[in-house]
């Protein structure tokens, strides 16, 4: 079995817009100038204001809603209003005026406000259902320094005077409701215009292998459309699959949390539950392909395991097994985020694991990261002798498709 592992960093390897910074830029835009785009004489006088990169946002904006007025006016109602887009641009806009480079991570950020939610509920004893949150309590500000940003969220969200009182149900799924329409925004964002992006380059490095699964954790199919030849090639697209002709209700794209809660209360306590990412995998039905795969992996060990695991307790060594397997790692962080995942894949002793790292800085990071997700042991017996199953090397320089082809 060769699995290839990739994450956001081989869509932007080959020229694709798609970080998050990229998608808040391209509803920025929108925010700016919706009203322009059905007068053509305001767009003229004001073209030449936009750089290059505006240009051509503000032009599919035009085009949209010229060609296709219902995908428009969705995009429209979609980003309208919006408590997270609105939050998430403020964060942005203040990381730029701050001279920094205003990377988000969505994540982390909804994290931190669920988080909060959760101790705020937690320290003063309210119920999601029955209780109301008081802002005039001046001492929430004190106990809980997530609760400016969360302050902030409710008037967005609810547009309420901020000595109203109001429930945590009505909060909850007000963010719910609008991180659901984030999502399907930032699906037509994917497919309507970053997946119509030419791409001129290619990975000699993927290019060089004999792939037959797949595992996504991207949104988009560029690995399909540029090195998917083979038709027989299963994927897992792990984090669901941007289409076009979704609407919100059937959209499986996940964007949520990780789990935060100690043992005792993560099975109890689901008031957020809707919010974290194991939970909308299972309810947006995107799969899991990879436990087939890890099933087979453990499966075509298990004879050489039965013999040898009194003589190699700890692990053993990767040559002695007769159904060996490869996997690649391009374009990921290796984060806590999808640590469990990796893991699971990682940590089998018949699995050769290649990670592709861009420069010795995002290396080092990759490293720092795997030692969160695997722990410093278990890496150090795995980089070095007889146990050695993973392996970092440095990515090719992308080459032009049409040189590839000759």
């Amino acid at each position: 079995m060769n699995i290839l592992v990739i994450g956001n960093g081989f869509d932007l390897a080959h020229g694709l817009p798609t970080k998050f910074t990229d998608f808040l830029k391209f509803v920025g835009v929108y925010i700016e100038n919706r009203d322009i785009f059905r007068k053509k004489q305001s767009l003229e006088n004001k073209w030449r204001e936009f750089n290059k990169e505006n240009q051509d946002r503000v032009m599919f904006f035009s085009i949209l809603h010229e060609h296709n007025k219902k995908l428009f006016l969705e995009l429209d109602k979609l980003i309208s209003n919006n408590v997270w887009i609105e939050y998430f641009m403020s964060i942005y806009e203040e990381r730029i005026k701050n001279g920094k480079d205003g990377w988000i991570d969505f994540e982390s950020e909804i994290s931190q406000i669920i988080k909060s939610f959760t101790d705020i509920m937690t320290g003063w004893g309210y119920s999601l259902y029955d209780q109301e949150l008081d802002f005039r309590d001046g001492n929430t500000y004190n106990l809980y320094p997530g609760y400016l940003k969360i302050n902030e969220l409710i008037k967005q969200c609810c547009n309420i005077p901020i000595l109203q009182r109001i429930s945590y149900l009505t909060i909850r799924d007000c963010l719910l409701s609008d991180l659901g329409k984030l999502i399907r925004a930032l699906e037509i964002y994917l497919t309507d215009c970053v997946e119509k992006i030419e791409i001129t380059k290619i990975s000699k490095d993927i290019k060089e292998l004999d792939i037959d699964h797949v595992l996504s954790f991207n949104y988009t199919d560029t690995f399909e459309k540029l090195y998917g030849e083979n038709n027989n090639i299963e994927y897992d697209y792990i984090h669901g699959k941007a289409d076009i002709s979704n609407t919100i209700e059937s959209n499986n794209m996940v964007l949520g949390i990780d789990e935060y809660l100690d043992d005792d209360r993560k099975n109890k306590d689901v008031e957020f539950l809707a919010f974290k990412k194991y939970y909308q995998r299972i309810y947006k039905q995107t799969g899991c392909k990879y436990k087939e795969w890890v099933d087979e992996i453990r499966e075509s060990g298990k004879e050489i395991e039965i013999k040898f695991r009194k003589e190699f307790p700890t692990q053993i060594p990767f040559n002695n097994f007769y159904h060996k397997h490869y996997m690649y790692i391009f374009g990921h962080s290796l984060d806590m985020t999808d640590g469990d995942i990796l893991r699971e894949l990682i940590l089998n002793d018949n699995v050769h694991t290649t990670i592709f790292y861009h420069n010795k800085d995002v290396m080092g990071q990759q490293i720092a990261n795997l030692v969160k997700v695997i722990g410093q042991d278990k890496l150090i017996k795995r980089t070095g002798g007889s146990t050695k199953t993973i392996e970092f090397k440095q990515q090719q320089d992308m080459v032009d498709i049409e040189d590839n082809t000759t």
